[in-house]
């Protein structure tokens, strides 16, 4: 009943497709046009998400520790710094526990991973546990950020849209980007770099086909949030020298320390967070557990943070939440102290950056949900601050800006964290809505980036997908191969022999069959391994050893059988680690031992490079 019911349903999106394709068509547009319309969708739903989602954080915040409709619990009692977190982190536990595990940590890889693995499908209910569970961490205390939680909810909305329309497998990563480009411009009112982080982070390719619905899923987003909650303003609006700085040609040399200094924070910051991540992997307590344990050792740095830095009033310590109290008053969104704050000096910022690096990885390495970008604006802002003290101490620049070096700080080390300084770039322009620091700032992030690149090759993002064995390659060569199967380039014509005929025997069946790359099976007639034509000729080099040989002892046992619903991409890596090996055995999905053909090298090429020139 249940099988009836899914193919009838199946038939019902088919026909809907099929029929808003043709409505299309006789309005003049082209086939794209039905993904141009599900990437409207999208950023519309996300930006939906995205409004929920900060009202939850903010409910979550105020419960806590208050807000604009009143007190929460914590009121100044020290001891709410241990248990707010911690109650949260037990919530955490459960929901990812038992309900989507996908939903811990920083959310970005596990999307990444949809896209390299799974076509881009991410299970429905991702969406809601990543809400819950962020605004749970991020409202209790948590030391984390809403870009990661906002992109997968936004991702897991373009995937959920794309199979509930019947979308191509091949357009569901572009959905998926779809949704992430909406969520980073919902949530930092930043649609240009939304665009930007889709295409760097994700898609990793530039044409019309992707460039459009991600371009239209980010500006409905921006504009469904707009409709709700009134106009835009930066996040970080700046006043006072921040406002009227003029680049001037000496500074650059600070430029470029800055951007190497930046560069050796985001690397360090992705250590700590990755060896916290191993730490907590391998002790042997309850998964639930685990974001409790590591909400305890935040409390505890919290504690440490109002009773020894901000002298025991501050409203909440400046290391918990996404620190956007700390960014503004180091970059001069906020003129002097903040309230409850801390007076900045350079100690000072270097023990934020290391507490908040700290923090950071205990909230995320344990299992808590929340992402990595406001950390890293954090960790850049004092950073940044602290340099630009120092170089005004030594006074041998006239006229240094601090605030201006936090600024840029905050973009480079952000560009080094996530190896994509347009998104950086554009996105620190987007939350400040300041351009006259634009000059130092792509200097310093470009800098960063490829310091980071020397000193670690990985992102924050890929370096999870690396430990997992997932290669995330640039889909602007991998993305045509994910369209296509094995059954579309494959030929039904294969030689198959047992593992124990006689070399002779094979050399016979090979010039009857004209074959070069035979199939081998074992005694059950199961797939053994692949006769490659390589190995043939060095075999007739030694004639005396042919009547000795079978073919099993000549069998490739490392080279897989593929099956003909598999995507090519996996077929073209597998062929890249072979380099001899012309054919791949094409094994049927329902019976091991029946062979449909074989898919090779050439006819993976010439396929590759037909859909390159149709794209053109």
């Amino acid at each position: 009943m249940s099988v009836t019911s899914s193919s009838s349903s199946s038939r019902r999106r088919g026909r809907f497709k099929h029929n808003i394709k043709r409505l299309l068509g006789r309005l003049g547009f082209r086939t794209d046009s039905y993904l141009v319309l599900l990437a409207c969708l999208i950023g519309a739903l996300t930006g939906l998400g995205s409004v929920g989602f900060s009202k939850l954080i903010e409910w979550s915040h105020g419960l806590s520790y208050g807000g604009e409709h009143g007190a929460g619990v914590y009121q100044g009692q020290w001891y709410w710094l241990v248990v707010l977190p911690s109650l949260g982190a037990l919530l955490v536990g459960i929901i990812t526990f038992y309900f989507a595990r996908e939903a811990k940590g920083h959310g970005v890889p596990e999307v990444m991973d949809a896209i390299a693995r799974r076509h881009g499908v991410i299970r429905p209910r991702v969406a809601l546990a990543k809400a819950v569970a962020s605004a749970l961490t991020i409202g209790s205390g948590g030391s984390a950020g809403t870009e990661g939680p906002i992109i997968q909810i936004g991702a897991a909305l373009g995937s959920v849209t794309g199979k509930l329309f019947a979308a191509a497998k091949y357009n569901m990563p572009v959905l998926v980007g779809c949704g992430a480009a909406a969520g980073i411009s919902a949530i930092f009112h930043a649609p240009i770099a939304g665009v930007l982080f889709a295409l760097e982070i994700f898609l990793r390719e530039m044409n019309i086909r992707t460039f459009a619905p991600v371009l239209l899923s980010s500006v409905l987003s921006s504009v469904v949030v707009r409709a709700i909650l009134g106009a835009h303003e930066a996040i970080f609006p700046l006043v006072g020298a921040g406002t009227s700085y003029t680049f001037v040609w000496y500074e650059l040399g600070n430029y470029i320390v800055l951007g190497f200094l930046c560069a050796a924070a985001a690397v360090l910051f992705i250590r700590v967070l990755y060896a916290f991540e191993d730490f907590f992997d391998k002790l042997k307590v309850h998964h639930i557990a685990k974001p409790v344990l590591g909400a305890i050792g935040l409390g505890i740095l919290g504690v440490l943070t109002v009773k020894a830095l901000e002298g025991g009033v501050s409203p909440e310590p400046s290391i918990f939440g996404n620190g956007y109290r700390t960014i503004g008053q180091c970059i001069g969104a906020i003129q002097g102290r903040a309230e409850g704050g801390v007076e900045l000096g350079i100690g000072i910022l270097v023990l934020l950056f290391c507490l908040k690096t700290l923090a950071t990885s205990l909230t995320l390495g344990s299992g808590g949900s929340g992402g990595i970008f406001a950390p890293s604006l954090f960790l850049g802002a004092t950073a940044g601050y602290a340099f630009g003290l120092t170089m005004q101490h030594i006074r041998f620049f006239a006229g240094v800006n601090p605030q201006t070096y936090s600024l840029v700080g905050m973009a480079a080390v952000v560009a080094a964290t996530t190896h994509a300084p347009l998104t950086a770039i554009v996105i620190l322009f987007e939350m400040t809505r300041n351009y006259h620091v634009i000059l130092p700032v792509m200097f310093a992030a470009t800098i960063a980036v490829g310091a980071a690149r020397l000193m670690h090759h990985e992102s924050i993002y890929t370096l999870k997908l690396h430990r997992r064995g997932v290669r995330y390659e640039s889909l602007s060569r991998m993305s045509v191969l994910r369209r296509l199967e094995v059954r579309q380039v494959m030929t039904p014509l294969c030689t198959v022999v047992g593992n124990d005929m006689p070399l002779a025997q094979v050399l016979e069946r090979a010039h009857e069959t004209a074959s070069t790359d035979l199939i081998v099976t074992d005694h059950n007639g199961c797939y053994y391994g692949m006769l490659v034509a390589a190995d043939l000729l060095e075999a007739l080099h030694e004639p005396a050893a042919l009547p000795l040989l079978v073919a099993g002892e000549l069998a490739r046992r490392n080279v897989a059988a593929v099956g003909p619903q598999e995507t090519l991409d996996k077929v073209f890596n597998t062929f890249s680690v072979f380099d001899d090996v012309d054919s791949l055995a094409v094994q049927a999905p329902d019976d091991p031992r029946r062979f449909v053909g074989l898919v090779t090298r050439a006819a993976l090429m010439r396929r590759y490079h037909e859909e390159l020139h149709r794209n053109e």
